[in-house]
């Protein structure tokens, strides 16, 4: 069992669009969760919120610990019933000028409870990435080509 999540993707958009909704605060509160604090700089702070459940109170504590415009960008994450904080890596290359290959990696998960959020996390990323990114991405192409 693997001690991490890992998913790879292709998008058929340019890597300019992925990173953009990767690291855009509106492009991520529209389809990851909301954020009001993003910002693209090494040691900042920002927040993403979901609806709360159970004892998980919907916010997760990030922290961005370092990027590469517009290959990668890695940040810990960090929820109220998690001890440490886990390790969040993105990382795009370009397969053509219209075609994105991304590999998400979210690492750090310890102990029986780090086994259960990895769990739930690596079904959440994976509909995130096969649906709510996918639809962004789809949207905002739609969006550039009526304003042109």
């Amino acid at each position: 069992m693997k001690p991490q999540i890992e998913i790879k993707r292709v998008y058929k958009y340019p890597i300019v669009a992925v990173w953009n909704a990767l690291t855009d605060k509106e492009a991520l509160s529209d389809w990851l969760m909301e954020t009001t604090d993003f910002e693209l700089k090494v040691g900042h702070s920002f927040k993403l919120k979901t609806k709360p459940q159970g004892k998980f109170d919907g916010i997760l504590n990030c922290k961005i610990i370092s990027f590469d415009a517009p290959n990668s960008i890695s940040y810990l994450w960090q929820s109220n019933g998690m001890k440490n904080p886990t390790t969040v890596n993105w990382v795009l290359k370009a397969i053509s000028e219209s075609e994105t290959h991304l590999h998400l990696s979210h690492n750090g998960f310890e102990g029986v409870s780090g086994w259960l959020t990895r769990q739930m996390l690596g079904i959440g990323w994976k509909k995130l990435l096969s649906n709510k990114l996918k639809n962004y991405l789809q949207d905002e192409k739609r969006s550039m080509a009526s304003n042109s």
